[in-house]
């Protein structure tokens, strides 16, 4: 179990900068399709986490949802805007 969360630590870790370069100039450089499928991906491993009770993943894969969520948010603004 050590192991899985020192791994959920650094995948949250490495999402963190891009999250913020995104909040801050309010644009999402990553494909959308790439940003719809990463976001709905994770969604569906949190439900799968909850159902098979893995606290690990159901942190990790919250997180990343979370995370992609702000991305593909700020990518649909800007699809809108154009």
């Amino acid at each position: 179990m050590i192991i899985g969360i020192i791994g959920l630590i650094f995948i949250a870790i490495g999402w963190v900068p891009q999250v913020i370069e995104i909040i801050k100039t309010k644009k999402n450089k990553m494909n959308i399709g790439f940003s719809l499928f990463y976001t709905l991906g994770s969604l569906a491993l949190v439900i799968y986490a909850v159902q098979i009770y893995d606290l690990v993943f159901i942190i990790l894969n919250g997180a990343a949802f979370l995370m992609s969520s702000v991305g593909l948010t700020y990518a649909l603004k800007s699809k809108i805007k154009n």
